[in-house]
């Protein structure tokens, strides 16, 4: 998300995630596939997931291929990645569901599978104050059948500057390859800088 308005999402901001993420997000692949390999479940287990902050369904996606006999709950308050993840999961049909909510509301929770193996999000609960951060991960937990998980891969406050530079510096070389690998140009790497994706840790 453009650090100009870091904890409020619009419509404009997925479009452009939408657009940027193969560039902004650093090894989105290797992120996804450890993801996978840490669901508490063997592959031809019948289990129910929820991703929350879904997007346009690309994690769900891999979780229903990895999977055959799971179900998943996509959650997402943006209804243009809703619309996307829609269109992605219809060959699952049954396996999923698309359904729109709000990260920061009290009440979703009730509403997720039951029983429910694993809770997953990506680059998403950073947008919560830490309070409501807590509050989720104890609901989540009172949700979650036994020997089930909460997976979460996202960004954490770095707790030196020299991690802060690192990690910046890490982000800069990342996103300039990986733009370069897709069209062989740094043309959408200039984008995301100048729209505001780049990591604005203090140094």
């Amino acid at each position: 998300m453009p650090q100009d308005h870091p904890d409020v999402w619009t419509e404009t901001d997925s479009r452009d995630f939408l657009d940027l993420a193969e560039i902004a997000v650093p090894a989105r692949e290797e992120q996804t596939e450890a993801l996978l390999a840490l669901i508490p479940a063997e592959r031809n287990e019948t289990f129910a997931l929820v991703d929350i902050c879904a997007g346009e369904g690309l994690l769900c996606e891999r979780v229903l291929e990895t999977y055959p006999n799971s179900r998943v709950l996509a959650l997402d308050g943006s209804e243009l990645m809703r619309a996307r993840a829609q269109a992605r999961l219809a060959p699952f049909a049954a396996r999923a569901e698309v359904r729109a909510f709000e990260l920061d509301g009290d009440d979703w929770t009730e509403q997720l599978p039951s029983p429910l193996r694993c809770a997953i999000s990506s680059l998403a609960l950073h947008h919560l104050e830490a309070h409501r951060k807590r509050l989720l991960f104890r609901r989540l937990a009172d949700r979650l059948e036994p020997g089930g998980a909460l997976l979460i891969a996202d960004i954490i406050a770095a707790p030196t500057a020299f991690a802060r530079r690192s990690f910046a510096g890490q982000w800069t070389r990342l996103a300039k390859a990986q733009s370069l690998a897709a069209i062989d140009s740094l043309d959408p790497y200039e984008r995301a800088v100048a729209d505001g994706w780049h990591p604005t840790w203090d140094t």
